[in-house]
């Protein structure tokens, strides 16, 4: 997945591809899974984690304030020990009101990415200089009532987008995402995230989405492994690149 152009040790590696120090993501290619591990049983967590790992691109992490999202999200002692632990790449979810402190904690992490809300305080390209400093890939992250268009004047500052489907904390799939995806800025790596299931998967293939995050879905129930299994073949199915009208 090229890499001309990198940024330091990780950011933008050529045409529509970033990568960081935990892996590569590329846009255009199939659309991947990803975990969203604060959906998973706390009191099974690495139980529920080691299930899924065979059959997902990736974990995401959800930190949450309390503020900007109304639930308190995974702490940093989980995800420093993830990083320290899981070979998989990891992507930050920054819903925090002042994210600037954990854009550097996270960071230093080792993490793939940080998604960094341009709802919360800070200038974006500021602090998307300071994840790749410290070796993490900065990526727009968008509520999902937030102007798409907001996107355009970051074009040249971003790594790619974060695309939440449903309200920040908890709430249900917004059906305008398709509508909304479809005007993002073209040749960036696209993550969606907010009560995805399997039923999305198609569409989302078809906007050129890189990773679906999925929690509930994944993780309510039994068998969270078999249904991982499903959902990575599902999505390989769904890979047509097609008009997803």
């Amino acid at each position: 997945m090229g890499a001309s152009s990198m940024m330091g040790t990780s950011g933008m590696t050529g045409a529509g591809g970033v990568q960081g120090p935990g892996g590569t993501m590329r846009a255009g290619a199939a659309t991947h899974l990803s975990a969203s591990v604060y959906a998973a049983d706390p009191l099974h967590l690495a139980d529920e984690i080691e299930a899924v790992l065979p059959y997902v691109e990736s974990l995401h992490l959800d930190v949450m304030d309390g503020i900007f999202a109304p639930q308190y999200g995974l702490s940093v002692r989980v995800i420093s020990d993830l990083a320290a632990r899981i070979a998989k790449p990891l992507d930050v979810h920054l819903m925090v009101a002042r994210p600037r402190e954990d854009v550097i904690r996270f960071a230093e992490l080792g993490v793939r990415s940080l998604a960094i809300h341009i709802e919360s305080e800070g200038d974006f390209a500021e602090l998307a200089g300071i994840a790749r400093a410290n070796g993490a890939c900065a990526f727009a992250a968008l509520r999902h009532t937030t102007t798409v268009g907001e996107l355009e004047r970051l074009a040249g500052r971003a790594d790619g987008w974060l695309f939440l489907t449903a309200p920040a904390g908890g709430g249900a799939f917004d059906e305008r995402a398709f509508e909304r995806l479809s005007q993002r800025p073209a040749g960036l790596p696209t993550i969606v995230d907010g009560k995805i299931g399997p039923e999305h998967f198609g569409r989302l293939d078809a906007l050129g989405v890189d990773l679906a995050v999925v929690g509930a879905a994944l993780f309510d129930g039994s068998s969270a492994r078999e249904r991982a299994r499903l959902f990575a073949e599902r999505l390989k199915f769904a890979s047509v690149r097609t008009d997803p009208t």
